[in-house]
């Protein structure tokens, strides 16, 4: 607290957390600041990681998102070599099923198909309903399926474990406590520049840079940067079944209009999510959650009629106006930057939105065979 960070992150969820750990690989001293707010997404997330079957139309999204994605095998080995246990992180390549039920989604399907066939070629093919039995045995009936073998699936608590201990042990210092404003030091017209984030009890820290990674509670922060951050929590609850078998070689099942289906190894499934943009910070697990998520994952999978109902977690998405995260620079600000708003997607976008700011932070250039960050992520488009 009484010395100078070269910067302060505000947030240890999968972004911050990522965010934190590539600046200390650059050689940065960083300070995590972090309220523990209950209802990270990070800790609920259901850790699906496909950009081939994403239902993203943006082109110019494509190669970004297909990076994210690329970037987790890469993180993790570098996480390992940093001396953090990784294992419970549980990434594996496990595929995945797009599937409609019906014969009338199919002018839903068919488009979408085309697309990830199109963009993806060679990674997603379609196959037929008795071959995704074979692969997924609790399966319904389906009319199509689409096969993705390459995507992959991780633990959003495991992962973020990771990242922290990797973190520490780059020297990234973590504090407890509430970010409630910054000191604003001097600067040309338009480029205020912090000096220190005050925090709870009435200490600061001091910093050379401030980083914004605050999931949900983001919109709060940019009240006492006085720059827009139009972010709003979206609840989610997911239920996890334990089931009388091994699981760990199934595929994830994402139906194209109902909720998904996540398998782990050891006998455990994860069916969600709700969506309740509605709810505000709530986080309670509610009758009408679990049953909707029931109901639709046992339409799906009536093998699982027989699972044991072990636990339902929530989180609060993070989600911004225009269903686009915002990473960059905060208008008006010379060292003030912001990673935040990637809704459903901050698993798979977050940690490679976090290197890609590392950079940007730092000064430095981005590492050979980088995909920037979209410029749809700019955070000046909503000012």
């Amino acid at each position: 607290m009484n010395e100078r960070t070269d910067v302060a992150v505000v947030g240890a969820g999968i972004v911050g957390l990522s965010l934190a750990y590539e600046l200390a690989c650059l050689g940065a001293s960083v300070v995590v600041i972090d309220a523990g707010h209950g209802g990270r997404a990070t800790d609920a997330g259901a850790g699906i990681l496909s950009p081939a079957t994403s239902v993203e139309a943006d082109q110019e999204l494509w190669p970004f998102l297909r990076r994210c994605g690329e970037h987790y095998p890469e993180l993790l080995q570098r996480l390992a070599a940093d001396g953090a246990r990784v294992d419970g992180a549980g990434y594996g390549a496990c595929g995945i099923l797009t599937l409609v039920l019906r014969a009338h989604e199919n002018e839903w399907f068919a488009p979408f198909a085309e697309m990830t066939m199109r963009r993806s070629p060679g990674e997603v093919a379609e196959i037929s309903p008795g071959d995704a039995t074979s692969l997924f045995p609790p399966l319904g009936r389906v009319h199509r399926v689409l096969h993705a073998p390459g995507a992959a699936r991780v633990d959003g608590r495991g992962m973020a474990a990771a990242l922290r201990e990797a973190a520490v042990a780059r020297g990234v210092a973590f504090t407890e406590a509430r970010a409630e404003g910054v000191v604003d030091g001097s600067g040309p017209p338009g480029q205020r520049h912090v000096t220190a984030v005050k925090i709870g009890g009435g200490d600061a820290v001091a910093c050379g840079a401030l980083a914004v990674a605050g999931g949900a509670w983001s919109a709060a922060m940019g009240e006492w940067l006085e720059c827009a951050l139009p972010v709003v929590p979206a609840k989610g609850q997911i239920v996890h079944l334990g089931v009388g078998r091994e699981t760990g070689a199934w595929p994830i099942v994402q139906p194209l209009l109902t909720h998904y289906l996540v398998p782990w190894p050891g006998g455990r499934l994860a069916c969600g999510g709700t969506f309740e943009s509605g709810a505000g910070f709530s986080i309670s697990a509610t009758a009408a959650g679990i049953f909707e998520l029931l109901r639709e994952g046992l339409s799906v999978a009536p093998g699982l009629a027989d699972a044991e109902y072990r636990e339902t977690r929530v989180g609060l998405r993070p989600m911004s106006a225009d269903d686009r995260a915002l990473v960059g620079r905060l208008p008006g600000w010379a060292n003030a930057w912001v990673a935040t708003g990637h809704g459903a997607n901050g698993l798979l976008q977050g940690p490679y939105s976090g290197r890609m700011l590392a950079h940007a932070v730092a000064g430095q250039d981005l590492p050979a065979g980088a995909v920037p960050v979209p410029a749809a992520f700019d955070p000046a488009r909503v000012r």
